[in-house]
C-alpha cells in the first residue's frame, strides 16, 4: 500500500516539477542575455531554479523510498 503512495507523491512532484522548469525558461533568456536585467527578475530566477532543485530532491527522496519499500 505504501508503494502506491510513494507512486503517487512521486508522480504528483514530477509533474510539478515540468511546470516549475518552464518557468524560468523566458528569465534565463534575459539574465544571460548579459542585457540589463532587473533585480526583481534575478531574484524570481534564483527562487524558480532553487524550487527546481528542490523539486529534484524530493522525486530522488520518494524513489528512494519506494526502493526501500520493495526490498
Amino acid at each position: 500500500m505504501q508503494t502506491i503512495t510513494f507512486m503517487i507523491y512521486k508522480e504528483v512532484l514530477e509533474k510539478r516539477l515540468i511546470r516549475k522548469k518552464e518557468q524560468p525558461v523566458n528569465l534565463e533568456g534575459m539574465v544571460n542575455s548579459g542585457t540589463e536585467v532587473a533585480g526583481v527578475d534575478k531574484r524570481k530566477y534564483i527562487e524558480l531554479k532553487a524550487a527546481v532543485n528542490e523539486l529534484e530532491n524530493c522525486v530522488d527522496i520518494a524513489e528512494s523510498m519506494m526502493k526501500l519499500e520493495g526490498d
